[in-house]
């Protein structure tokens, strides 16, 4: 079996304790699993899931909002999935390099690292400008309502500046640290980034939409239109005066992340249609931000360690999956079923702490292992494809994989979890 082999700065990794090593190590003998993704991601991914119970309790908050903002939840997944889209794809570029030795894992004097910061700020705001254009056009074929441009511009921009600047703090610490500690970065930034972009993105929108509220709407559309015109001269002066290395990864990777906007802008509908008769009032409105983000955060990991192999010439992925995508794949199915089951116990005990009803727990367990196993299966198979079309085609996988894979996610996520209560319903 081929096994990833990241390069170790000086300091050791002795991060996980020697038991819990030597555990998941037997473990991954016996099952014939990856004892990285096992030892590593395990514990990264269990954090990353209970975390994304705190998003779901402020979308159970959102209610009012929904009311008041007319076209917030259609607005909502693509601008949760654009921080995790394009800080993912920062930090797989990030981990790309570090294990090619192309880039120091430090801040100062880092010519490599400032290229990959402007680039990605201007992506993020470029495209947070066209979220709300996106969300409208595709609602208003289907017959949504929304609030005025200029407040879901608003609240767009403002959600993805001050989400933004938190994100690259998150996203750089983890991915430089984690690999100056001997951990590969391919295993733990993906699930700490999707986490970290839902729960911080949710509240930061309330907070945009409160003020959007409270402000008078001259204000609203000033300032909006103001922002809006600095990011289209600072999109130009980054083409026309910066180094070559900036203007490829804005170029590189603006068509993905904008296909990426409108697959998320999907979910958002989807949600908004399986509002009332499914989700609303109960638990299971909790857990969608961790059906979202879990599949995203496993299909990265899995796309991210492809990436990272097939530049280091390890591993050549061919069209049916080889025996390193199948372990990795059975591996982080397994995970996910034990992190499913611990979130539908989480969501029950969130879900009497804030009043909402909860299911009969045989009906929560089918739910939870239907729901893992369909977004472990789909995740990682997309994932897969996504890194071997990639290649084939000449294409940067570290670009590609985590914004499709992500917003995919968003809409199989929460498709996987209607279709789970759907077919539960049924059985019981």
């Amino acid at each position: 079996m081929a096994v990833l082999n990241i390069p170790r700065t000086s300091r050791s990794s002795s991060s996980a304790p020697r038991p819990y090593r030597r555990v998941m190590g037997a473990l991954a003998g016996l099952l014939h699993l990856e004892p990285s993704i096992l030892r590593q991601s395990f514990i990264v991914l269990l954090i990353a899931a209970l975390l994304e119970l705190l998003p779901g309790y402020f979308l159970g908050s959102l209610e009012r909002y929904l009311i008041l903002v007319p076209g917030l939840l259609v607005l909502l997944p693509p601008t949760v999935g654009l921080r995790g889209n394009t800080f993912g794809s920062l930090a797989s570029r990030l981990g790309s390099k570090l294990h090619l030795g192309t880039m120091r894992p430090y801040l100062k004097d880092n010519s490599e690292l400032a290229d990959q910061i402007i680039a990605t700020m201007l992506q993020l705001m470029f495209l947070s400008s066209l979220l709300p254009l996106v969300a409208m056009v595709i609602g208003r074929i289907i017959g949504l309502e929304f609030a005025p441009f200029s407040t879901l511009l608003f609240i767009s921009l403002a959600a993805g500046l001050i989400s933004g600047l938190l994100m690259f703090a998150i996203s750089l610490g983890i991915t430089l640290i984690s690999f100056r500690k001997g951990w590969d970065p391919d295993n733990v930034s993906s699930p700490i980034i999707a986490s970290s972009g839902d729960i911080l993105t949710i509240p930061i929108m309330l907070i945009s939409a409160w003020i959007a509220l409270n402000i008078p709407e001259t204000a609203v559309r000033f300032t909006s239109l103001g922002v809006l015109g600095l990011i289209i001269i600072g999109s130009v002066l980054t083409m026309v005066r910066f180094r070559k290395e900036t203007r490829s990864i804005l170029i590189g990777t603006f068509p993905v992340a904008l296909t990426a906007i409108v697959i998320s802008t999907f979910s958002g509908i989807l949600l908004g249609a399986s509002f009332d008769p499914y989700l609303k009032g109960t638990m299971f409105l909790l857990l969608v931000p961790a059906f979202n983000g879990q599949g995203g955060a496993v299909g990265s990991i899995l796309g991210s360690r492809l990436s990272s192999a097939g530049y280091l010439g390890q591993d050549r992925l061919t069209i049916l999956p080889n025996e390193t995508g199948r372990s990795s794949a059975l591996t982080l199915w397994l995970i996910t079923l034990v992190l499913f089951l611990l979130l539908g116990a989480g969501g029950a005990v969130l879900g009497m702490l804030t009043g909402v009803s909860i299911p009969p727990v045989l009906f929560i367990l089918l739910t939870m292992i239907g729901g893992a196993t369909l977004v472990s299966l789909i995740s990682s198979t997309i994932a897969y494809y996504i890194a071997y079309a990639s290649f084939r085609l000449g294409l940067d996988p570290d670009n590609m994989v985590i914004p499709i894979l992500t917003s995919l996610m968003d809409v199989v996520g929460s498709g996987s979890l209607i279709l789970c209560i759907l077919a539960v319903g049924l059985i019981l």
